[in-house]
């Protein structure tokens, strides 16, 4: 019989890569291919433009951290950033799929398309990071963000809320289940308020998919240990990494365990 679970996980990585227009579509290829010459099968991925083009693989086609070096020339990389500001963060997870206000619809999928202040909770004192979880990554199956105009439609965070999120000094991270906080036609005004923020940037995480965590609870809870585990990019100015990123919610009557989990990720010694 096997072991009651006290713990619930779940992957917020999208099933697959998420091409969305400003990136390359990402296709698995063979690299080494078994024959009766060669016992050894090894696939790859690799870029591909409209016209066909190789190019290198995007870190912003799945589930990603944005380092502020991704929109400001004088930000930090990637690299610069101390890990221990994404790998286990206390956040308050903001469940938007029911609202009635600032509503769009594409491909019979509703979802939040504008977050507001007034849609943040009123105290985010303590908390690491914000998880918005705003319906869009229903989409991601059908191939929505690989169309041109989807950046369009994207769900974004007002810039008055961005500044509301920004003022919190205990939040590290911003999360979100959609391709960016911004739509083109906002200047990039979330990104510039959070990854600019001063003394320590708000990182971003983006392209999350919710899908199973509305699976896994069909009430969302209010608070999970999000960790971010990154695909650490390769060249010297890093401005983001492609990440696996995971939930963690106690299983019912398990929320004493889940507090001592809790403090035991954030105050875990870094090595290496």
């Amino acid at each position: 019989m096997e072991p009651r679970a006290r713990l619930v996980r779940i992957d917020l990585s999208p099933p697959d890569y998420i091409h969305v227009p400003q990136a390359p579509r990402i296709e698995r290829r063979p690299i080494l291919s078994r024959d009766s010459a060669n016992e050894w099968q090894m696939w790859g991925v690799t870029g591909v433009t409209p016209s066909g083009e190789r190019v290198g693989v995007s870190n912003h086609t799945w589930s990603h951290v944005d380092a502020p070096f991704h929109l400001l020339p004088q930000g930090a990389t990637f690299r610069q950033v101390d890990p221990r500001t994404y790998l286990a963060l206390r956040t308050r997870v903001v469940d938007l799929t029911h609202g009635a206000a600032r509503r769009e619809t594409v491909a019979g999928i509703d979802y939040h398309s504008e977050i507001a202040p007034e849609d943040l909770p009123a105290d985010l004192s303590g908390f690491d990071a914000v998880f918005l979880v705003t319906g869009f990554s229903a989409l991601y199956e059908a191939g929505y963000p690989m169309r041109d105009t989807a950046d369009e439609h994207y769900p974004d965070v007002r810039p008055d809320a961005a500044s509301r999120l920004a003022a919190c000094s205990s939040l590290r991270v911003l999360a979100i289940d959609a391709p960016s906080v911004d739509k083109p036609r906002s200047n990039a005004a979330a990104h510039r308020i959070l990854l600019g923020r001063q003394p320590n940037p708000v990182l971003l995480v983006e392209t999350l998919w919710a899908d199973p965590f509305r699976e896994a609870f069909p009430r969302l809870p209010e608070e999970v240990l999000l960790t971010i585990e990154p695909l650490r990019a390769l060249g010297p100015e890093q401005d983001g990494a492609l990440a696996s990123v995971y939930a963690y919610a106690p299983a019912e009557g398990e929320e004493g365990f889940y507090r001592e989990f809790v403090s035991a990720m954030r105050t875990a010694r870094l090595v290496g």
